[in-house]
């Protein structure tokens, strides 16, 4: 069965009678599953109950209509309301004003966005629960439901804001340095060289262990920044415990927050750059925040390794290389919003923003590989599975 195309077939018998009563048992039978068994899975993979995101659907296309000149009494009928105040009631609660002034030119409101739903790779490495490793929830392997959404930056900072502060380190964990991803450390590729009284920033700075190993090697000064306050909190507390400081910022990584300009001899991320909503905007920044010939070193989950999935002995191509489209994907009963680049793109985003590239890695670490015995180090021996970009600011 495709399951892809059987939920996007139900979702849209759905879209096409948002305006008329939905027959459930109708939809449910493009899953070949009965009514109860398709809210579950819906309510599963979007995170919110069937009728909720029918009702705020209904409620968007209401607002569409009344836009359009529709009278507010039909608009009503038309969505299933008894009466023009319940109707008004409940789209003043999703779009934060009542019907009547909608349609003024210039307002605001909460569109809920139509999902279409897709396949993506999922995997993890098998380590034991340790707060010090990440499982790599970007690989691929496991073929899971993603839901496709519109790249808009203050719900994607809401939606993983959330799960970091939430449940983050416990879901994902934390990829720290000398690891710069599954199977590659800065202790075999020395990208770094000498940071002895180097200032030093870190995008995505997690609960701080990579800081942790930079102070080690007596950099001067340690700045990070996380779009997770609580991210922010533990780093503090983790510093502090190994007798270092540093300066502490959460923010999303695209925004202006304060960070010095021209200060920095190095700035690096750790699985923390493909985060990012705006990736030219964020090296912009970036470039802004270190010296001339300052160094930019950043890791993240190889775009390939995220199309291909194991199959007994044989790797099977599960997603396009080239869908650069936003997705949410449910995790432990709640979500994180990604975006899967090309390498090109990553590439091409380095050299518009100012940076020259020194040096691309992809291969992994035989002694790593070789201690590690999971359908995932098997795909790491044919296929990268992280990359990591040593830049210059020209």
């Amino acid at each position: 069965m495709d399951w892809q195309k059987r939920m996007n077939q139900a979702m849209e018998y759905i879209e096409n009678n948002l305006s008329n009563k939905i027959d459930y048992n109708s939809a449910a039978q493009f899953m070949n599953c009965s009514e109860w068994e398709f809210r579950r899975i819906f309510s599963f993979l979007a995170q919110i109950p069937l009728s909720e995101y029918v009702r705020s659907r209904r409620l968007t296309m209401a607002a569409l209509d009344i836009q359009k000149g529709a009278k507010i009494i039909d608009i009503a009928q038309r969505y299933g309301y008894e009466s023009q105040a319940a109707f008004s009631r409940a789209f003043s609660k999703l779009h934060g004003l009542a019907p009547s002034l909608a349609r003024d030119k210039g307002v605001t409101l909460n569109p809920y966005p139509r999902l279409t739903f897709k396949l993506v790779l999922m995997e993890g490495i098998t380590v034991e629960k340790d707060s010090n490793q990440r499982a790599s929830i970007i690989g691929g392997g496991d073929v899971g439901f993603a839901i496709s959404v519109d790249k808009d930056q203050r719900t994607i900072h809401k939606t993983n804001e959330h799960f970091w502060d939430i449940k983050g380190n416990d879901v994902i964990g934390t990829m720290a340095l000398p690891l710069y991803g599954a199977f590659i450390s800065e202790e075999k590729c020395q990208l770094f060289g000498d940071i002895s009284d180097k200032k030093v920033l870190e995008i995505g700075c997690g609960t701080g262990r990579s800081l942790q190993y930079i102070g080690e090697k007596k950099a001067s000064e340690l700045w990070g920044i996380d779009i997770s306050n609580e991210q922010i909190v533990k780093a503090k507390e983790h510093l502090t415990s190994c007798n270092l400081s540093a300066n502490l910022i959460c923010s999303p990584m695209e925004e202006d927050c304060g960070i010095p300009r021209d200060y920095f001899d190095i700035v690096y991320s750790v699985y923390g750059i493909g985060w990012t909503t705006d990736l030219e905007g964020t090296f912009k920044r970036i470039a802004s925040y270190l010296k001339k010939d300052g160094v930019f070193i950043f890791s993240w989950s190889h775009p390939i390794h995220k199309c291909v999935a194991v199959e007994g002995d044989m790797l099977s191509f599960k997603k396009c290389y080239f869908d650069e489209g936003w997705y949410s994907v449910a995790l432990d009963g709640d979500a994180i919003s990604l975006s899967d680049r090309k390498l090109s793109t990553y590439v091409n985003a380095l050299a518009k923003t100012g940076f020259a590239i020194e040096e691309m890695i992809e291969e992994s670490d035989n002694e790593i590989l070789e201690s590690i015995h999971s359908k995932f180090a098997q795909k790491a021996k044919m296929i990268p599975v992280t990359f990591v970009i040593k830049a210059r600011k020209i």
